[in-house]
């Protein structure tokens, strides 16, 4: 169809998926593949692209927000699209012990483990350091 001239509308970027077996092909490398064939520019609506962040204003309104991910190039990227804190758990893409890129788009205000690790690191009776924006 896109061949033919329909347009190509993606919902997510990202070329990979965490899995408990390692990475997988993610969304985004289908369409890119299909993008590549057609010779065209897919149009992605989700994160970190403005279709999203429009809905989430819309949807959220003004306030404190908190993206939280486990990559820099969607979810760091669509927290500096919102002009929010990016949190980073490193329990999917980036793993522990991974550099923070130098290119990144924003720098993670909270840097955990995972989860769990943010949910102590926000909690205001937790006994977490917070200080830092590391957690523990």
């Amino acid at each position: 169809a896109v061949l033919d001239g329909a347009r190509l509308i993606g919902t997510n970027g990202d070329s990979t998926y965490p899995t408990p077996r390692g990475l997988e092909p993610g969304g985004g490398s289908l369409v890119r593949a299909v993008a590549t064939v057609a010779g065209v520019e897919p149009v992605i609506g989700g994160k970190p692209h403005r279709p999203m962040a429009d809905l989430i204003d819309e949807m959220v309104g003004p306030g404190f927000r908190l993206m939280v991910g486990d990559r820099f190039d969607t979810d760091g990227a669509f927290a500096a699209t919102l002009d929010c804190p990016f949190a980073l758990v490193r329990s999917g893409v980036v793993r522990a012990g991974d550099p923070l890129p130098g290119d990144a788009p924003i720098r993670p205000r909270f840097d955990v483990a995972d989860l769990g690790a943010l949910a102590d690191a926000l909690d205001p009776h937790s006994t977490a350091l917070v200080a830092d924006g590391r957690g523990r």
